[in-house]
This record gives C-alpha cells, sequence and structure tokens, in this order.
C-alpha cells in the first residue's frame, strides 16, 4: 500500500487518463511463391531421380510428398523391413501407375547411375553412415532430422559433404517455411526491437504422440534384416518394440530433444540467425507416464538456453495435450507463432500513467508529481498514434514439407547451397545434445567449440 491506502492497482486505475496509444490490427495472407505449388511440367532434362531410403512413419511422407513435385521421380526404394518395399510401391503407383524396385541395401541406390540423390528416413543412430556414404559416392542427400545421434558425427558429416562437393540438406522443415521467413523479416526489420527471450512450448497426451507405436503384427527376422537395423548401437535379441518405438530409446535416437525440440531450435535459430550452437543449456524432466515399454528418455523436459544475445526456454511434454506456441519477445513489441499463423503486438516501451513509484509518496508530493507528468505528456485530442497488431496466415493447403523439399530438389538440379545445409544441421542437433547430456548428467551442459565436446 502507499500514501492513505493507495494501492499500486489504484494508482494505476486512477492515473489510467494519462496519455497512450490505441490499439488497432489487420490481418494478412502470405503467399507462397515456390514452383512446387505450380502445375507447369518439368522439361525430361531437368528431373531430377532420387531414391528413397527408409518408408516408414516420416519416410512414406517425405516420399508421397516428393513424388508429386514437378520434375522429380523416385527411382527406386529401400528398407530394412520387406513389408514397407510393398508400401513404397503402393505409395508411387497410386500416384503415378508405376511401380520401382526395392531392396534392403540401400547401397544398391548409391552405385545406381539413374539416382541423382538420395532422400533418406530412418531412426538417428543411422544418419551418419548413410550420408557420408551418399556423399562419398556422389550422390546428394537429403536427411530427416536431426542430422545426428553422436557430437563427432556432425563434423564427418561437414568434412564428407564438403571434400565431396554434395548438397546435403537436414529435414527439419521451418527453415523453408513463410511463417518462419515472415517472422525473420520482422526481427531484422527491427519491428519488435531487441529480441531477448524466447519462449516456445507444446504439449501431446496421447499413446501414439508418445511414440508407443504399434509394431506391425507380422514383424519377424524372417522380413526385417533385425542385425543391420541395429547397426553401430548395442546389440540386443529381436524387439519389435524397439524397432517401432526407437525414439525412446538412447541406443538408437535422442526423445524429446531429436524428434521435437530440434523443430523449435531450427525455427529459433532461422529467425535469429544463429550461426553456432548454444553455449550452454540446462534440462529438468521425468519419466512419468509412458514407461510401460522400457525406455530411457523422459516424456517432459524442460530446457533454458544460453545464446550470445538471447536466452531461450523450451518446453515439451507428453503428458498433457497443448498447442505450440512460440513467443519472441521484443523491446519493442511481441511476435506470437501459432499453427499456420503468427502476429505481432507492438510496444513503444514508454509510460502511458505517471510512474505507481509515486505513490510512495507524501500526498502533496504525489499530487504535484502527477500534476507535473500529465501535463508533460497530455497530448491534445486526436493526436495519440495507434500502435498497429498484425497477424499473418499461410495460405489454404500450404504444406513446410513440399516446400522444404522443393528446396532440397532445386538445390541438387540448379547446385545453389541447400537452406539446411550440414552446418546449420549440426548446430541444431549439437543443441539437441546439449539438453540430453545436461537432463542424464543433471548438471548445467556447456558447449566447449575448441574441444568440439559438451562438457559439465
Amino acid at each position: 500500500m502507499g500514501n492513505d491506502g493507495i494501492s499500486r492497482r489504484d494508482f494505476m486505475r486512477k492515473t489510467s487518463t494519462a496519455a497512450g496509444a490505441a490499439l488497432i490490427g489487420k490481418s494478412v495472407l502470405l503467399e507462397t511463391g515456390n514452383l512446387a505449388a505450380s502445375p507447369r511440367p518439368v522439361p525430361p532434362s531437368d528431373t531430377v531421380r532420387f531414391g528413397m531410403v527408409g518408408i516408414g512413419m516420416q519416410g512414406s511422407g517425405l516420399l508421397g510428398t516428393s513424388i508429386r513435385l514437378p520434375g522429380v521421380e523416385c527411382v527406386a526404394a529401400c528398407d530394412l523391413y520387406d513389408g514397407r518395399h510393398t508400401l513404397a510401391n503402393a505409395i508411387i503407383q497410386r500416384a503415378t501407375g508405376k511401380t520401382v524396385p526395392t531392396t534392403r541395401q540401400y547401397h544398391e541406390l548409391l552405385e545406381n547411375k539413374d539416382i541423382d540423390c538420395i532422400v533418406a528416413a530412418v531412426p538417428d543412430h543411422w544418419h551418419e553412415r548413410i550420408i557420408v556414404d551418399a556423399c562419398n559416392a556422389g550422390k546428394d542427400i537429403y536427411c530427416e532430422k536431426p542430422m545426428t545421434h553422436e557430437v563427432k558425427e556432425g563434423f564427418l558429416i561437414i568434412e564428407a559433404a564438403n571434400k565431396n562437393k554434395r548438397i546435403v540438406q537436414i529435414g527439419s522443415q521451418r527453415r523453408s517455411s513463410i511463417i518462419y521467413a515472415k517472422a525473420k523479416e520482422l526481427i531484422d526489420s527491427g519491428a519488435i526491437g531487441d529480441v531477448r527471450l524466447i519462449e516456445d512450448t507444446s504439449g501431446r497426451n496421447t499413446p501414439c504422440g508418445a511414440w508407443v507405436y504399434p509394431p506391425p503384427p507380422d514383424l519377424s527376422t524372417k522380413n526385417l534384416d533385425w542385425e543391420t537395423w541395429q547397426g553401430s548401437a548395442p546389440k540386443h535379441s529381436f524387439s519389435p518394440i524397439r524397432f517401432a518405438r526407437w525414439r525412446g530409446f538412447r541406443d538408437y535416437g535422442e526423445g524429446i530433444p531429436g524428434d521435437l525440440y530440434v523443430h523449435l531450435l531450427t525455427g529459433i535459430h532461422y529467425i535469429m540467425g544463429v550461426t553456432a550452437p548454444p553455449e550452454r543449456a540446462f534440462s529438468v524432466g521425468g519419466l512419468f507416464q509412458w514407461k510401460d515399454d522400457g525406455r530411457d528418455y523422459p516424456d517432459q523436459m524442460t530446457t533454458v538456453y544460453d545464446y550470445p544475445s538471447f536466452r531461450c526456454m523450451l518446453r515439451v511434454t507428453l503428458d498433457n495435450e497443448e498447442g505450440e506456441v512460440v513467443r519472441i519477445l521484443g523491446t519493442r513489441g511481441t511476435i506470437e507463432i501459432r499453427g499456420e499463423g503468427l502476429s505481432v503486438s507492438p510496444q513503444d516501451g514508454k509510460d502511458h500513467s505517471p510512474c505507481y513509484y509515486a505513490a510512495s509518496y507524501p500526498p502533496k508530493l504525489y499530487a504535484e508529481y502527477v500534476k507535473e507528468w500529465e501535463a508533460e505528456h497530455r497530448l491534445m485530442p486526436g493526436t495519440a498514434k495507434p500502435i498497429e497488431a498484425t497477424s499473418f496466415h499461410a495460405p489454404p493447403g500450404y504444406n513446410e514439407d513440399a516446400e522444404h523439399l522443393w528446396n532440397f530438389f532445386q538445390s541438387v538440379r540448379t547446385r545453389r547451397p541447400s537452406v539446411e545445409d550440414p552446418v546449420f544441421g549440426n548446430n541444431t542437433a549439437l543443441g539437441c545434445h546439449l539438453a540430453n547430456y545436461s537432463y542424464f548428467n543433471n548438471s548445467l551442459a556447456i558447449w566447449d567449440a575448441a574441444a568440439r565436446a559438451i562438457k559439465a
């Protein structure tokens, strides 16, 4: 309470007639100019022919999207589970009326002279090997996120891409999003001042959302090459659960960071122009609900990241349903991203009423202060400038996956740089590794750039 029983709330109410700015708003529909949305045919000489490696949950979607892009053709498909050979050709035949050869051996695709590039959607512990093998075979490659399973792998991928002059694009689609491109444009223009904090939160609350995927009922060592699937991971007896739910096991995946943080970090790194991993990270969380399959990773995690000019807080739970909200907090306003839209709420950073600290003045001084403040700040009627809040929305039918894949195939066709090259992909993957290191070691995780290692 202030003098004469004046509370902070009362003071703000009493001085609310002081100078201020009205808030108005407008809505803008964004446009995408990519050829990916065009039915215009592409000459056969410009057709990009790709081989598909991995036709699981994500791979089947990438395959179906890719073959519908103009001037893009699937030549062959590979998976260690034979049932997905059938799935691949069902997808291709439905879209094109054709079928393609299938195999368990991805090296057959790398040796195929009719294949220009590879699209790979395989468990994380296979990423580095397939990317490096593709580069060494002279093939460009699009590989699903996160780029790596271990810290050291990112630098091997960068080296292989540079040595062989190959296009490598990592499949975290926000790097090609028109929503995030608009957010970047607004931030770069100073629309919300200096960004000092970013918050990104989301949640799921279903078995499927928590990776409790049902293994194919016919799965066996007769139709799955289990030994090869395990790759460099520690060996286990045949396990349909590990095959289907690999994201929950440290042997093969990165849990919440590798499945979900990677998208959040990709968007943040893009809009903020980040060119290095986070400097530090600290994670908390726990495995509370989804314990029955023996997974290692928690089902909720919160991580705070340090970057040189801003801080970032990510929070993901698999125990409660919540739509993702990204809040970018600047000194002159806020950008909020939800789904296929974003809103901008400017702030002018000024007092719009006398400072409530004056409530602690003796009554006479308080009255004099308020009178002087209002005389100095009051505007003539009709002269206050409105603060314009704006929302932007993606057009109907907009597809980030199609945009991102189109950017890759255009890079293959034109040799222009990838929009999400191995350096960008590595910085994002290292953010995931920092989060997990902190959680499992119960300590601060620090990126040591000179040693290319994470330290406590």
